[in-house]
């Protein structure tokens, strides 16, 4: 589980120690915790981190190119946003560095109200990344915590059966579908069919089977 309000740090990529050093100065002041590495192939040797932050990565540095950085980070499972600061850009390597999903561009000599700017709007972005994603297991885990038949029942009520239908489906007592009904309802921490559509909607499970009937 990752903690979205935890102090946010800022991971800063360029092989120019100068501009790491002045980096680095401005967005302490800002109140920033900043991790400056000059070696992309370094940095992708540590684990992806989860604390909110974001990332300022150069476009042209010796061992990677900023654009197969980009890639990497993504496969290697990092989650902050990535704001490109670089002296060297062309607009075909802006493009496909946004179309990538970086957040931003910045040309150096960059300011640093802009800097700050941008860089506040990257952690805050990556807050809600998080924050989504912490939502979204807590719901997993609420459904994982079903047993097979209520998961059943659920997935009928989602699909607007009555309860007699899912019943006569599962070859069961209709007392036992509304037991298995209100349990799930309540494990899953919903309280209406509106409510129960949308959860498993938001999980990509809205679709699933019913399963085969038993005829015990």
């Amino acid at each position: 589980m990752s903690t979205p309000d935890a102090p946010a740090t800022v991971f800063a990529i360029d092989d120019d120690e100068s501009f790491l050093t002045a980096v680095g100065r401005v967005l302490r002041v800002g109140g920033y915790t900043v991790e400056a590495c000059p070696s992309p192939a370094e940095f992708l040797a540590r684990p992806p981190s989860r604390v909110p932050g974001c990332l300022l990565v150069d476009l042209r540095m010796p061992d990677m190119t900023g654009l197969e950085f980009q890639r990497r980070l993504r496969d290697s499972g990092w989650t902050q946003p990535i704001v490109f600061v670089s002296g060297a850009g062309t607009i075909p390597a802006t493009t496909q560095a946004l179309k990538a999903g970086a957040l931003d561009f910045l040309t150096k000599p960059v300011r640093s109200d802009e800097l700050l700017r941008t860089v506040a709007e990257a952690i805050e972005r990556h807050r809600r990344l998080l924050a989504e994603q912490d939502e979204l297991a807590s719901l997993r885990a609420r459904y994982d915590a079903l047993t097979a038949r209520e998961r059943e029942v659920c997935h009928g009520v989602a699909r607007g059966q009555l309860n007699k239908q899912i019943a006569y489906d599962l070859d069961l007592t209709l007392a036992t579908i509304k037991f298995h009904r209100a349990r799930g309802l309540i494990k899953l921490g919903v309280s209406s069919v509106p409510a129960l559509v949308l959860l498993l909607d938001r999980l990509g499970v809205l679709e699933t089977p019913i399963g085969p009937v038993s005829r015990r």
